[in-house]
């Protein structure tokens, strides 16, 4: 029996820039970016997660990438104005500052 796609890939809704606008904003281009408890393996909409310029906590002396549980708290500063890359198939930002 053939395997389904679905099984060979990874689900992109919760990968995706229009799910975490739904979650903080309640706004979704399409129905299905705002249906949390399920995720899509082909869309037309997607696009990846826009990244967020952090900052460590004030008084945190932890470095901040050190691994669970040793890592600083950080707190989101901005999501910096970035433009949509592709290269062989991989999509990802690109700062424009």
């Amino acid at each position: 029996m053939p395997t389904r796609q679905a099984e060979k890939t990874n689900s992109l809704c919760y990968r995706c820039e229009h799910r975490a606008n739904f979650l903080e904003k309640a706004m979704r281009p399409r129905w299905e970016c705002g249906e949390i408890n399920s995720s899509k393996f082909s869309c037309y909409m997607y696009k990846p997660v826009r990244p967020v310029k952090t900052k460590v906590n004030k008084g945190d002396k932890r470095p901040q990438f050190a691994g669970a549980m040793v890592s600083a708290r950080s707190h989101a500063v901005e999501i910096p104005e970035c433009e949509l890359g592709l290269k062989n198939g991989t999509c990802f930002w690109i700062p424009k500052n």
